[in-house]
């Protein structure tokens, strides 16, 4: 499977309870990339920090009614770190978007890679 790594990251404050999409870098680099409406993104790592306790979500596709890849509470400065035994695959060009808890600063990190449909 053909390919190259990413990784992505959103940091929210105060409105946080908005779906905004994450931003797609390659892999070691500060250059943003943008998902083609013909590649697929897999995640593969997880890692999420809010200020304080309260719920977040990583949604796959929030117009489609939200595909959650993660929804869960969160501890104030725990941090929630996922790793899936298999890619999470996003639906074909579509990058995720995220929502934290109100009035305060939540962040967002995925690493992964992406293919063509």
């Amino acid at each position: 499977m053909g390919g190259f790594n990413i990784h992505a990251e959103r940091v929210l404050d105060d409105d946080a309870s908005t779906p905004t999409a994450v931003t797609l870098y390659e892999a070691g680099s500060v250059t943003e990339r943008t998902l083609l409406s013909t590649e697929v993104l897999h995640i593969t790592d997880v890692l999420i920090i809010t200020e304080t306790a309260g719920d977040v979500q990583l949604l796959a596709d929030s117009a489609a009614g939200g595909r959650y890849i993660v929804d869960t509470k969160t501890a104030a400065g725990v941090p929630i770190s996922i790793r899936f035994g298999s890619p999470y695959i996003c639906p074909v060009g579509v990058v995720p978007k995220f929502t934290g808890v109100s009035s305060n600063r939540n962040m967002c990190l995925l690493q992964g890679f992406i293919t063509g449909a």
